[in-house]
């Protein structure tokens, strides 16, 4: 069973074999053929034992078939004929002739017949002769003179004759080109025993030559003259030209004066108007700076002056106004304070009557008391606003005289007021004093930056110092002026606590302490009642 298997698989190897190399075998005796070849097949089994392929593939086997390749491309020879024309005269022709195989069946057979074992060279050489022979026959059968006039005519004859020798030998004439046809010079010994070399074509041609020659000459001649007479023209053509443009530059030169002339006019006047509009400028701008020098001076001097006074004179006008409401409302205040205060006193207890009748008294004097204070500092500030700005007029001036008057007519109720009080009401007005003196106490310690105590007591020693300057004062106001403030208040007190004997007294003497700093504006400061309490007494 394997060797059957292993049987199959060789045969079947060898087949395949076998195939590959007939397949190889055939495409090395297949031949293509070329568009510019032909092939010739020459054999057992081809007709008439040679075959002629131009196209398509060829098979050729071993031994049985030869093979022969014919190129069809096209090949030039050049010829160089020297015969004699039917006059007898040695004449030399150049020419050149385009050739290929006729690729007809007839002609390639003739080809093959003829040319097949030729080779490149060998078929040259046999066209040339060929076609030498052909041309020697053209010139021949003309003369030099026609052969040379009638270039074309002799092409085509040689042309037409090549055409019907080389169809027999299978070879198709593509071009005949005649180059050149001459004779060739000779040497002619002369009558003088001088040789001459003589051309035929040359000499024919002297005539021709001299005539042409002559033409030429009467030609140039006449066109000399044309010209010369052309050059005359011209030149007097130009003259005439030349003579207009002198003319025309004279013009224009005349024209070009005036015209600088009234451009140099011009200018002048120009720049006279431009000095004048640069003058004008210059007085704008000079006024224009003047202007925005004087609003400079109204912007940077008067009007902040302007300001500045008004804003003086409005403070000064606001503060006289406000001044002078503040004590007429402090004045209305304390009257109305101490008609009420009467007016509750009387209602609460007519055993309380006196001492409520004093208490208004008091109270009355201390406000009158007031306002004279209030009024005299107002006098001084409205003194010295009236310094400051005098330059108000005299409007500002009788106002600050009006308040003048008011001040003294102030200070005439004052004493007014003042006289015939008991020493009970010069003690209530010194009772009221005392805040004013405790402050004035205070500030003297208050304007103190830095504030060291040396003493036992600590921080409550600068409340003694402050009663100890209290003290003082009540002690210095009374040796100067003989008030004993303290007396009146102990005789004050002693005598309201026998009157009260069904009240025990809860009076008790003030303490006095540093009060804190008021403001420097005394019209905005207005100092406590020194007027007791119902709580404090009874």
């Amino acid at each position: 069973m394997a060797f059957a298997e292993n049987g199959t698989v060789i045969a079947v190897a060898a087949i395949i074999a076998v195939l590959i190399a007939l397949v190889w075998y055939a495409t090395t005796r297949l031949v293509t053929v070329a568009p510019n070849q032909a092939i010739i097949r020459a054999g057992k089994g081809a007709k008439g034992q040679v075959q002629i392929f131009t196209k398509g593939i060829v098979l050729f086997l071993p031994v049985i078939h030869q093979k022969y390749v014919m190129s069809l491309e096209q090949r030039q020879v050049e010829l160089a004929v020297e015969g004699v024309d039917k006059n007898f005269i040695t004449t030399s022709v150049t020419a050149s002739l385009n050739f290929k195989y006729d690729d007809s069946v007839d002609g390639m057979s003739k080809a093959v017949q003829r040319f097949l074992t030729h080779s490149k060279d060998d078929l040259n050489a046999s066209v040339t002769k060929s076609a030498e022979g052909v041309l020697r026959g053209i010139v021949s059968a003309m003369s030099v003179e026609d052969a040379n006039n009638n270039r074309k005519e002799f092409q085509d004859q040689s042309l037409e004759s090549a055409v019907t020798q080389f169809a027999e030998q299978g070879i198709q004439i593509d071009a005949f080109n005649i180059s050149s046809v001459s004779t060739p010079s000779r040497i002619v010994i002369g009558p003088d025993n001088v040789p001459t070399t003589i051309d035929y074509l040359e000499e024919v041609g002297k005539p021709g030559l001299e005539r042409a020659k002559r033409e030429a000459r009467v030609a140039t001649s006449r066109a000399f003259q044309e010209s010369e007479a052309a050059r005359i023209e011209q030149e007097g053509a130009t003259a005439a030209l030349m003579r207009d443009l002198a003319i025309k530059k004279s013009e224009f030169k005349a024209e070009q004066d005036r015209a600088e002339a009234i451009a140099g006019a011009a200018q002048g006047i120009a720049k006279a108007e431009q000095d004048v509009t640069v003058a004008e400028l210059e007085r704008k701008a000079l006024t224009e700076q003047a202007l925005v020098e004087q609003e400079r001076l109204d912007i940077e001097v008067h009007k902040p002056a302007d300001a500045q006074a008004y804003k003086m004179r409005t403070e000064a006008e606001a503060k006289r106004d406000a001044d002078i409401f503040s004590a007429t409302a402090r004045a209305n205040s304390k009257a109305i304070e101490a008609e009420g205060s009467k007016k509750a006193s009387i209602a609460d207890a007519q055993a309380r009557a006196e001492a409520k009748t004093v208490e208004a008294e008091a109270s009355k004097n201390a406000e009158v008391f007031q306002a004279e204070g209030e009024a005299s500092a107002i006098e001084l500030k409205a003194r010295a606003e009236a310094d400051a700005v005098r330059v108000r007029g005299e409007a500002e001036g009788a106002a600050i005289a009006a308040i003048g008057e008011a001040t003294a007519r102030a200070e005439d109720a004052k004493a007014v007021a003042l006289t015939g009080h008991n020493e009970a009401s010069l003690a209530f007005l010194a009772i009221s004093a005392l805040p004013e003196i405790v402050k004035a106490s205070s500030d003297a310690v208050a304007g103190i930056d830095n504030y060291t105590v040396i003493s036992s007591d600590g921080a409550s020693d600068a409340v003694k110092q402050a009663n100890r300057v209290v003290t003082e004062g009540l002690a210095m106001i009374k040796g100067s002026t003989d008030i004993d403030i303290a007396g009146m208040l102990s005789g004050l007190l002693n005598s309201t606590g026998k009157t009260a004997e069904t009240a025990p007294s809860t009076f008790s003497a003030p303490v006095f302490a540093p009060t804190p700093a008021v403001p420097s504006d005394e019209s905005d400061y207005e100092p406590e009642s020194a007027v007791p309490s119902d709580e404090s007494v009874s």
